[in-house]
């Protein structure tokens, strides 16, 4: 049996290195060991995006949700996976999730920007944009604040 951690390391190299097909075979074998790896599941799916398999990745995300349903992170994750595949009224419904479980997450409000824009509501885009852009300035002030404390 493999050390799992060891082999993470190593699959994350080679995601970092952008050697996709290596490194999922890494994440496989630790799935194979391990099947509710949450960071395993991660990355493989973050994998399949890149070599644009949205399926697969879109049912790793799904797992990775069952398993920690108030990670905000996923939902976003899994709704960019459905914002490549062009479904935006989902995309926006799992960007929206990411919000409620992080109020303080731009990035989700940046991708529901993206969303509108690519709807053709401009102005609604802009607003959403104003928001990523607010909670931002938040982050950081608080992030001063901490820093100093």
């Amino acid at each position: 049996m493999e050390n799992i951690e060891d082999l993470f390391v190593e699959g994350t190299i080679k995601l970092a290195k952008k050697e996709y097909d290596s490194a999922l075979e890494i994440f496989n074998r630790i799935l194979a060991q391990e099947p509710n790896h949450v960071k395993a599941l991660v990355a493989r799916a973050t994998i399949y995006m890149h070599k644009e398999d949205l399926e697969s990745a879109e049912r790793d995300f799904n797992k990775v949700i069952s398993l920690e349903p108030k990670n905000a992170r996923h939902y976003f994750r899994l709704g960019q996976v459905f914002y490549k595949k062009k479904d935006l009224d989902r995309a926006w419904e799992l960007f929206t999730q990411a919000i409620d479980l992080d109020p303080m997450y731009p990035a989700a409000y940046l991708a529901r920007s993206q969303v509108l824009r690519d709807k053709g509501l401009e102005e609604a885009a802009d607003l959403e944009l104003n928001k990523a852009v607010a909670v931002h300035r938040e982050l950081t002030i608080a992030n001063k604040i901490i820093d100093f404390a």
